[in-house]
């Protein structure tokens, strides 16, 4: 999925979140807001770094996180060969509002949910309220109706995914998700194949 340089610009503009999103949750936080926290899994140390650019409502990166994500978690994050980085760079709005969420959920739970907001992508998409099914989502990570809303005003977390995506924009021109970078080099294909092809080089 692609987007050009000015939708992105207006994207990264004052506001990514709905006034629809924003009324949906309209009582006071009750709890500490959260902090924004990087996505890393596997060996830290590893002298391999991938990262992935995705937004949660890009059919492509949803497909890659249930075909292929799980073949690249076995052979190199389980096995602690590489450091895999997820970061978000959201299409739109609600892609916005999502990551946001999975960004707040406790415990660690972020990465979990955005594998459940994946693998649930058409249902929450195709709903009449699409923040329905998310609400439901952040839920099931331990929050309440109280940090929901406490998520989606954090103005600190959502600083971040816009500046996050406004450099991969800028300095390494991501216009599209999913994309992949092996130790700083654009992978050509979003599957499992060309980040093997690429990660064997580099550990060889």
């Amino acid at each position: 999925m692609k987007i050009t340089r000015r939708t992105s610009a207006l994207l990264i503009g004052a506001g990514f979140i709905g006034t629809a999103v924003r009324e949906t949750f309209a009582a006071d936080a009750a709890k500490a807001p959260a902090v924004y926290q990087e996505y890393v899994q596997g060996n830290p140390k590893s002298k391999v770094t991938v990262i992935e650019y995705a937004s949660l409502t890009c059919p492509h990166c949803a497909h890659f996180q249930e075909q292929e994500y799980p073949k690249l978690k076995a052979a190199y994050i389980d096995t602690n060969k590489i450091k895999y980085i997820y970061r978000d760079f959201p299409l739109d709005g609600l892609a916005t509002g999502a990551a946001l969420l999975a960004r707040c959920a406790p415990n660690g739970r972020g990465i979990t949910m955005i594998d459940l907001m994946y693998k649930n992508q058409l249902e929450w998409l195709r709903a009449e309220q699409p923040v329905v099914p998310l609400k439901n989502y952040a839920k099931l990570s331990g929050m309440d109706d109280a940090d929901i809303d406490s998520c989606l005003k954090n103005e600190a977390v959502l600083k971040e995914i816009q500046s996050v995506q406004e450099k991969a924009s800028t300095l390494y021109q991501v216009d599209g998700t999913p994309t992949f970078f092996v130790n700083d080099v654009r992978v050509q294909g979003a599957d499992f194949e060309a980040l093997k092809a690429a990660i064997d080089k580099v550990l060889k």
